[in-house]
């Protein structure tokens, strides 16, 4: 698809027409997700048993109550699976629980899954599959736009009340417009044999650089970035934070999903959520999470795709600590393990860090062959062509029309500016928020 946004839509100020853009692909994926999670759902519900093959029934079929992934028409499949390969399936983490909220294979006639898996580790019975949470055009995400799309009204409201030099401060200061915010969508578990209840503290997520690409990754930094630059071999790296929301003052994460159970801003709060703001989870042993994760990762012009930020990271690391039920968990997450520092630490004769830490941290190396191959038809041929393969002819006829509809907005918003002679003001402002290549872009016009 030859797209009617220039390459300068990645760092386009918010309009009407991005308002329009951002609405409509919410109601989009809303629509996806619904249909996705209905088929995924009767699947499930027929599902088959794990050891015999047999079809469910009209009865739900029971499933292993550590790993939630392999169901049994009865005791004798179960036992009989056991013994022949789940124990070692299981303890390994073989699959994700299964659930209709992360769907790691294609449904039905899709040629791609709608959460592929870019990161994959487990040690010491935890642990995580990660994948992209990402736009249907690939771009990145800005600081501008909200984590949870219900909230995207209200975050536009904000911020043209806030409006005039204080709001332009605030998008020149945190560069947030730019496209460089990269959305993970992360699966955590636990499945220990002792039983202990662990807790992950997903605001001290870290994603650590390729040593290739660490300049481009770090060109993005801007004020009060979660950044740290550190050296390894006599190589420079970075380990990327959590960003942080310059309106909201929190880390961009959001605890999505609990055993399955989306949680809902409007709900009663869960038990196992201990810090909602900082993504605390509590996870007893067969339990799971599912969390999403942005990271800043670079400046919007170099890295400007999924594809690009995934390729410049080496691993995410995931801390979590076992819990006793008393110990304060803001004093275990002040003395939680980084990435940097263990990446710098001399490992013990087990592999493991050899400076005593109150948790743990789990890494979890990217999969660039995985991602190469997930994004291939965007890469090699285009939007157009990963849009039809990905979400069908009719979705990419739909985007298209958008695009178009967009582009003639857009010029009209344009010539309304120019007829006004309010051309030099919208060009000032543009530079007052950092976005001096649009505002020149504009000025030409």
């Amino acid at each position: 698809m030859q797209s009617s946004r220039s390459r300068y839509r990645h760092i386009q100020p918010e309009t009407p027409m991005d308002m329009l853009r951002a609405s409509t692909e919410a109601g989009m994926a809303s629509m996806r997700r619904a249909l996705n999670k209905q088929k995924e759902e009767k699947r499930i519900a027929k599902g088959h048993c794990s050891y015999c093959g047999k079809e469910g029934g009209n009865a739900p079929l029971k499933g292993c109550s550590r790993c939630k992934a392999a169901r049994y028409c009865d005791q004798t499949c179960q036992l009989g699976d056991f013994n022949a390969r789940h124990k070692r399936e299981c303890a390994n983490f073989a699959s994700p629980p299964t659930t209709s909220v992360f769907l790691m294979k294609p449904i039905e006639n899709d040629r791609y899954p709608q959460h592929p898996i870019f990161a994959f580790w487990h040690e010491d019975g935890v642990g995580c599959w990660v994948s992209v949470a990402g736009r249907i055009d690939c771009d990145l995400h800005t600081l501008t736009d909200t984590i949870d799309p219900t909230g995207y009204s209200a975050r536009q409201e904000r911020m043209m009340a806030e409006g005039g030099a204080a709001g332009r401060e605030i998008i020149r200061t945190h560069k947030a417009a730019a496209r460089s915010v990269v959305g993970l969508r992360v699966l955590i578990q636990n499945r220990r044999k002792d039983k202990t209840p662990v807790v992950f503290f997903a605001s001290r997520a870290q994603v650590v650089s390729q040593p290739s690409l660490t300049a481009a990754v770090e060109r993005g930094a801007a004020a009060r970035d979660n950044m740290v630059k550190f050296t390894k071999d006599k190589v420079a790296r970075v380990a990327l934070g959590v960003a942080n929301d310059p309106w909201d003052n929190v880390p961009r994460l959001q605890v999505s999903y609990l055993n399955g159970a989306e949680m809902k801003k409007d709900a009663p709060p869960s038990a196992n959520i201990k810090d909602a703001n900082n993504g605390f989870v509590l996870l007893n042993t067969g339990e799971y999470a599912i969390l999403h994760l942005q990271f800043r990762v670079g400046d919007g012009d170099m890295i400007s795709k999924d594809w690009e930020a995934l390729g410049a990271l080496e691993a995410i690391y995931l801390p979590w600590a076992p819990w006793d039920g008393s110990t304060p968990l803001d004093a275990t997450a002040a003395s939680l393990p980084s990435a940097h520092a263990h990446s710098l630490a001399n490992p013990t004769a087990d592999g493991s860090d050899s400076t005593a830490h109150a948790g743990k941290l789990l890494r979890a190396p990217f999969d660039q062959r995985a991602i190469r191959s997930y994004y291939a038809d965007f890469i090699e041929r285009g939007e157009e062509a990963y849009m039809r393969s990905h979400y069908g002819d009719a979705r990419a006829d739909m985007a298209r029309n958008a695009d178009e509809m967009m582009a003639a907005m857009g010029e009209m918003l344009l010539s309304q500016v120019a007829q006004a002679g309010n051309t030099d003001i919208l060009v000032r402002r543009l530079r007052d928020c950092g976005m001096g290549e649009l505002a020149d872009k504009v000025a030409a016009q």
